[in-house]
């Protein structure tokens, strides 16, 4: 099995875009050569995520299409056509993206809640007879309300995990490989450099708390979980993760 990283297709991604006219508002591109175009998405004011796609639509997932192109030959034409239908990304051109999410995500509390309620309804037999019944119906669930009366004092801490993905080829045909989750991004970027926009999990802890306590947590008060560092604003792993 041959294992692409993004190395494979980073010079590419790298290298200056040609501004060509070939392309109309309808995306009816007509370059005769094998190219893939520039895609962006904003994010916030200062974030965007920049992608270049097999795609010839104006607009695809959030993404604006561009007539900003770059040629491929026909092997990376099968790759980039996996990104496309993936929605993947170079991780590394678009690290400030990844580290807004490392940022903004942030650990958070659920609370488990237990009630039941009596209903009330009517069945009516073959002679039109109605005869009013009761019943006992059980709620559970999770939410995040602290305060809620109904909680038992049962409690989960989610935390956010990252995952990316690489290219491998098998038998002539290439694929995605995903990789082990991590807590920050920078552990697998260069080794699983492809990336979605929501490419994180969430997992979780569970504890048993009296309910009178659950105001009073914070998910800082908890050592469960790694955290990035995010004092490093770069791409590289500088330091061991810190909790």
């Amino acid at each position: 099995m041959k294992k692409f990283k993004l190395q494979r297709v980073a010079p590419f991604l790298l290298a200056t875009s040609i501004l060509l006219t070939g392309c109309g508002k309808k995306s009816e591109c007509d370059l005769p050569n094998r190219h893939v175009h520039l895609y962006t998405k904003n994010i916030t004011n200062n974030i965007t995520i920049n992608a270049y796609f097999d795609d010839e639509h104006l607009t695809r997932g959030g993404y604006n299409w561009t007539d900003n192109t770059m040629d491929i030959t026909k092997v990376d034409e099968q790759i980039y056509n996996l990104m496309t239908n993936n929605g993947l990304f170079n991780g590394l051109d678009n690290w400030e993206y990844l580290y807004y999410e490392m940022a903004n995500n942030h650990d958070y509390l659920e609370f488990y809640y237990e009630y039941e309620t009596t209903e009330t309804y009517t069945t009516t037999d073959d002679k039109g007879n109605v005869e009013v019944h009761t019943r006992t119906v059980h709620h559970d669930g999770w939410h995040t309300n602290a305060n809620d009366s109904d909680n038992t004092g049962k409690t989960r801490l989610y935390h956010h995990r990252y995952y990316g993905y690489r290219i491998v080829e098998e038998n002539g045909k290439f694929k995605l490989e995903r990789s082990p989750l991590v807590d920050d991004i920078r552990e697998i970027i260069n080794d699983y450099p492809y990336f979605s926009e929501k490419g994180y999990d969430e997992v979780y802890e569970t504890f048993k708390f009296s309910r009178h306590e659950l105001p009073y947590l914070n998910p800082e008060d908890f050592e469960c979980f790694n955290h990035p560092d995010l004092t490093n604003t770069t791409p590289t792993l500088g330091k061991s993760l810190t909790k």
